[in-house]
């Protein structure tokens, strides 16, 4: 059976708008601050700044090329 049930409860708000319900909920009540590294908050940034147009994405033609960028 293929049915599609929609509510209220069921729509997920992904936080592309805001901030995302499941990391707002990580943050510490005392400091509000998320529980991550700079590196991982640089790397969310960095995607939110590619979502914005703001940096170009790189398309590869194959893995290999990919891993030749990332220096695997």
């Amino acid at each position: 059976m293929n049915a599609v049930m929609e509510t209220k409860d069921t729509i997920l708000e992904i936080g592309i708008d805001g901030e995302c319900p499941i990391c707002s909920k990580l943050r510490d009540p005392k400091t509000n601050a998320l529980p991550y590294n700079a590196k991982v908050l640089a790397a969310m940034e960095e995607s939110r700044a590619i979502m914005r147009g703001e940096i170009p994405t790189k398309w590869y033609k194959s893995i290999d090329e990919a891993q030749e960028d990332l220096d695997l």
